[in-house]
């Protein structure tokens, strides 16, 4: 096993290649989805060594921690085709590892000579991985950390204040440039550079990271100023309000957070948010102006009775309106979601109108064992359970010959309540004589007389 990540014990990059190897000879003999479950491990027990390099560079073991990242990349580039990537975990494994190489980079202190066979070596991982494109390309970040580290002279003018309107890159924008920027930020504010750090998120457009730094440095003013009129996205201005609300700006963050809403993006986490807290401090209006914006984005039964909670002695109106929204919800909304709605208001023809959409055997079944209760749309239920229960039935297959059963005793409950036990005894004696060659089921269906 290999050490934990709060070890500063030194690691020989042998050891590391050794027991990567072996983890990921381990997926040799597997099948394939028992390998698809073991990739998730395998992967979080090769990260431990990876997540020890934070240690060595606190400790001021730069190039112990260099060569840490080498072994497992090493053995990673040569084997990665053995692990398997259905759900994208190495992939995703692989865009973090480049992540904390270019970090990395940024951090130790090289000659010229040693960045150049640094990047020589990253080629080297890149030529080995040219068939699988976005991870080649991930590479390319820490290779240009390496190449330009903080020297660069854009860069340098930016981080100095003397730049205007001046970005950090020569010529063309490469494309990896969001990417080194966030890591040149991100080590930035370890080594607490926090004017550097903003000169250099405001230059490089890093609209989130400016802004709420401006909040954690106490510049309320100019973060509330420079967010009204440069966040572009909801995710953006959820942390920007969220790190407001924080700091002890809950006004002027309901406010940011009451801009977002306008803002491209899922807008249902930042609804949220901006309804708990605005009924947190009594808001009630901006509460409720919030919670219908999240339940439009999605419609379900805690929401609507969130909303029904703060809306009080408006209720009736807001109940109106919720239920036109979930009525006119788009095909791509949780079926389940608008049924519980639906049911809770004994709505049964609404939601019998859900399930024309999605039939999901899970789904009629709520609706049917609702309405059993309630007692109402019997014709319906009769109707959705045997369709059900013949669905079955007619594909012959045995294992499931147990749920047509079950089906039909709902069905035989509802044809009771309407009064049709005469009805249901022809329909199950045609059911009957219908399946007879079918042992498995034929016992079932008797039973049910």
């Amino acid at each position: 096993m290999p050490p934990s990540a709060h070890t500063t014990s030194p690691l020989e990059p042998k050891m590391i290649r050794q027991h990567i190897r072996t983890l990921i000879r381990s997926q040799y003999r597997l099948h394939p989805r028992e390998a698809t479950r073991q990739t998730h491990a395998v992967l979080n027990e090769i990260w431990q060594f990876v997540a020890i390099t934070s240690i060595q560079l606190q400790v001021n073991e730069q190039r112990q921690a260099l060569l840490t990242l080498k072994a497992v990349t090493d053995v990673l580039t040569e084997q990665w085709m053995h692990l398997n990537d259905i759900h994208g975990e190495v992939s995703d494994f692989f865009q973090e590892l480049t992540r904390v190489w270019t970090e990395t980079a940024l951090q130790v202190d090289l000659t010229a000579t040693e960045r150049k066979r640094w990047a020589k070596q990253i080629t080297s991982w890149q030529t080995r991985l040219a068939d699988w494109h976005s991870i080649h390309e991930a590479f390319a970040v820490p290779q240009a950390a390496l190449r330009e580290g903080w020297d660069h002279v854009p860069l340098q003018r930016i981080l100095q204040g003397t730049a205007h309107q001046e970005r950090a890159w020569d010529g063309e924008i490469p494309a990896y440039a969001p990417h080194l920027t966030r890591a040149r930020l991100t080590v930035l504010e370890q080594q607490e550079r926090f004017q550097e750090y903003l000169y250099l998120a405001k230059a490089e457009g890093q609209t989130r990271a400016y802004v709420t730094m401006l909040v954690r440095q106490g510049q309320i003013s100019e973060a509330i100023s420079y967010g009204q009129h440069h966040l572009t996205t909801v995710e953006d201005a959820l942390a920007v309000a969220q790190a407001l609300w924080t700091h002890g700006a809950r006004s002027e963050g309901l406010q940011i957070a009451d801009l977002g809403i306008t803002l491209d993006g899922d807008r249902v986490p930042l609804a949220i948010w901006l309804r708990d807290q605005s009924w947190r401090i009594g808001e009630q209006a901006q509460a409720l102006k919030a919670g219908e914006v999240a339940f439009q984005g999605e419609p379900t039964l805690k929401h609507y009775l969130h909303l029904a909670h703060i809306a009080g002695t408006q209720w009736p109106q807001y109940r109106a309106r919720l239920l036109d929204s979930a009525r006119q919800a788009p095909s791509t909304t949780d079926a389940h979601g608008l049924l519980q709605i639906f049911l809770h208001e004994h709505l049964f023809e609404d939601a019998i109108a859900v399930l024309k959409t999605d039939r999901r055997h899970t789904l009629v079944a709520l609706v049917v064992d609702a309405a059993l209760k309630e007692q109402t749309v019997l014709e319906w239920v009769v109707q959705a359970c045997r369709q059900q229960a013949e669905h079955i039935m007619n594909g012959a297959k045995a294992s499931y010959y147990q749920a047509a059963a079950n089906w039909l005793t709902k069905a035989r409950t509802a044809y009771h309540l309407l009064g049709q036990d005469d009805t249901w005894h022809v329909y199950l004696a045609d059911l009957v004589e219908r399946h007879q060659h079918k042992s498995k089921l034929r016992p079932l269906l008797i039973a049910l007389a």
